[in-house]
């Protein structure tokens, strides 16, 4: 498939907004390993992570607890994100401000 920089570059719309985006292909690893060791019930429901589980995720996955929070509050923030942007629907059923159809 190549690197992911060239994948990132075919999302329509973004392509020139990710130009020369540096990715850490180790960091994609990491987070599919910590995602691998939840239940599926915790990939479901993310809130039910306690800290118990979260050092299970991350003994399971060799990663630190650090990772896994960090990895949740990625999810987080970009669950808010789209939050947003499914609120500020335009003319014609595009996204105002954004350049990615719909």
């Amino acid at each position: 498939m190549g690197p992911i920089e060239n994948l990132l570059s075919m999302i329509p719309g973004m392509g020139k907004q990710l130009k020369g985006v540096q990715v850490d292909e180790k960091e994609f690893s990491r987070i599919e390993a910590i995602i691998n060791s939840m239940t599926p019930r915790e990939r479901r429901n993310p809130h039910i992570l306690n800290g118990s589980r979260k050092k299970r995720i991350a003994l399971g996955s060799g990663t630190s607890v650090t990772h896994v929070n960090r990895l949740l509050k990625q999810y987080k923030e970009m669950k808010r994100m789209m939050k947003m942007f499914k609120g500020k629907k335009g003319k014609k059923g595009r996204f105002r401000g954004l350049p990615m159809p719909f």
